[in-house]
């Protein structure tokens, strides 16, 4: 998967997903992280308000997508969806999945 194609897929996923109004999460933060982190894996959060994305190479950034998805979890009022990107593919995964990949 290219770049392109990649930023092609997520702004798909963005657009249908988040309001108008926080949509700069993803075109502005997101894109510039890919941009800026060519072919590093990572995990993105998106959900009605915006987008959170997490290298997982970097335990910061590790710690913190586990605050948030304890966080999102926690409220079920809130409805997100998570993906990984593996370097190769960007495929959606379940909450549980999402744990088991931050705690290996």
């Amino acid at each position: 998967m290219t770049i392109t194609e990649l930023l092609q897929s997520m702004e798909l996923i963005a657009t249908s997903l988040i309001t108008s109004r926080y949509i700069t999460d993803f075109t502005v933060h997101d894109t510039h992280f890919i941009r800026t982190n060519i072919g590093k894996p990572f995990v993105w959060l998106v959900y009605k308000s915006g987008t959170h994305i997490y290298a997982t190479d970097n335990v910061q950034d590790i710690r913190h997508f586990k605050e948030m998805l304890d966080h999102y979890e926690n409220y079920s009022h809130v409805d997100f969806c998570l993906y990984r990107y593996d370097g190769d593919k960007l495929f959606p995964v379940f909450p549980k999945i999402a744990h088991m990949l931050i705690n290996s």
